[in-house]
């Protein structure tokens, strides 16, 4: 299978790397050390053997690992994972900065949103609390209650003026 693009492409990539580096992690030094009662044609010779061995374990491995990913067709099922991603703008990793500058614009709206609301309650419970003093210091200068008291009298002294009337 050719290599192929975008997920499974990484994929073989990552795992070609990781083999690699598993296999090839043991030096001529170490080989050396390990069999160090051996001689230095023997210790070569090992060595020799043991690069060979891990060439074949290596063709081996990437063998298998390209059997099973055509087995379980995962080229396919990554590819259209890239798809869906790249439909629903979903990849994290290569998104630009603009949906974290939308984000930005969108919250600085919503704030700007809220203080303009915050402002117009303030405005209203001003005004509430105006007209309330306003009230209260009219009801200190006695107008109303002046008033209240007049208009009780005069229906006292019309009510006593009719019942008089009655009497008659």
């Amino acid at each position: 299978m050719a290599a192929a693009a975008g997920r499974y492409g990484n994929l073989e990539t990552s795992f070609k790397l990781a083999a690699r580096s598993l296999l090839t992690a043991f030096s001529r030094e170490d080989v050396n050390k390990a069999f160090s009662s051996f001689t230095d044609a023997q210790k070569e010779r090992l060595y020799q053997m043991f690069i060979y061995a891990i060439k074949s374990l290596h063709e081996n491995i990437e063998e298998e690992f390209q059997n099973f990913c055509e087995e379980i067709d995962i080229a396919t099922a990554l590819e259209k994972v890239d798809q869906f991603v790249e439909e629903q703008s979903l990849d994290v990793l290569s998104s630009d900065n603009t949906s974290i500058e939308d984000i930005k614009e969108r919250t600085s709206k919503a704030k700007k949103d809220e203080i303009e609301r915050l402002k117009g309650l303030l405005e209203k419970a001003e005004e509430r609390n105006s007209t309330m003093k306003a009230r209260i210091e009219h009801l200190k200068g006695g107008e109303d209650f002046n008033d209240s008291c007049y208009v009780s009298n005069k229906l006292k002294q019309w009510n006593s003026a009719c019942q008089n009337d009655n009497d008659s």
